[in-house]
């Protein structure tokens, strides 16, 4: 997808029309499909930025001159008007225009304190921590059942269902391509132009150590972790290597 958007910018120069649309991220967004994790072993990746799995929705969307669009897997998400009024004026405020990766979802930090309001159908620690290890009876259809139970609740929103968007990663910014830059430099981009309040909102991310998040991110009800490069790149619609997901340890 990138090399094809490079094959196309001789011929964006000597066509108005096409160069127009290229600059405007509310288009380019509904071509795009969001990079995917890998399998590797959390210690795989090297100088991992760590953040917690959020349940929901991964959507792209975009914002520009006071619009905003919510993408999944290519259709437009046209119910949570709240969300796309308040991340249209929100980057209206700092920028021309952006292309964001993130999440729909119930899970809300209520307070300070992190208390959970989120899905309560999630898998306890515990239970997770023990599907894992060597010896233990396991009902596999069961689990999956379970998991893909947990996991459609999750994808699902009822009309008076407390929904926001969590913005994991920045795409494009300004009528640029961020997808050659590393992700660290992409997060510190993110926090720079989009406040966070009640409905959109960047996501929390860190460096290890991680034994004082986890148990912060434990006790809000987080069910896992994701492990990505810093210095990783996006590629749409392809599986990085240098990102993977894993079980919330138990301690």
């Amino acid at each position: 997808m990138i090399r094809g958007a490079k094959r196309r910018t001789m011929a964006r120069m000597h066509d108005p029309a096409a160069a127009a649309a290229a600059a405007d991220p509310l288009r380019l967004v509904r071509d795009l499909r969001p990079q995917s994790f890998g399998r590797s072993h959390p210690e795989k990746i090297r100088e991992p930025i760590v953040e917690p799995a959020w349940s929901g929705l991964r959507v792209l969307a975009a914002a520009h001159a006071g619009h905003a669009i919510i993408i999944d897997d290519g259709e437009s998400v046209e119910e949570h008007e709240p969300i796309l009024m308040r991340l249209a004026e929100s980057m209206a405020a700092t920028t021309d225009g952006v292309v964001l990766d993130g999440y729909l979802t119930k899970q809300v930090v209520a307070n300070a304190v992190g208390v959970y309001t989120g899905p309560d159908d999630l898998p306890s620690t515990g239970k997770m921590i023990a599907q894992t290890m060597v010896g233990v009876r396991r009902n596999r259809t069961e689990e999956a059942a379970k998991r893909l139970e947990a996991d459609t609740k999750a994808r699902s929103f009822a009309a008076d269902d407390l929904v926001n968007l969590v913005v994991v990663d920045l795409l494009w910014l300004d009528g640029e391509w961020l997808l050659d830059v590393p992700l660290l430099e992409r997060k510190r981009l993110l926090e720079s132009v989009l406040p966070g309040d009640d409905l959109v909102r960047p996501g929390a991310y860190v460096r290890p150590p991680l034994a004082t998040w986890i148990g912060s991110w434990r006790a809000q009800g987080f069910a896992g972790l994701t492990f990505k490069s810093a210095n990783s790149r996006y590629r749409p619609g392809e599986q990085a290597p240098d990102w993977t997901v894993t079980p919330m340890p138990s301690r």
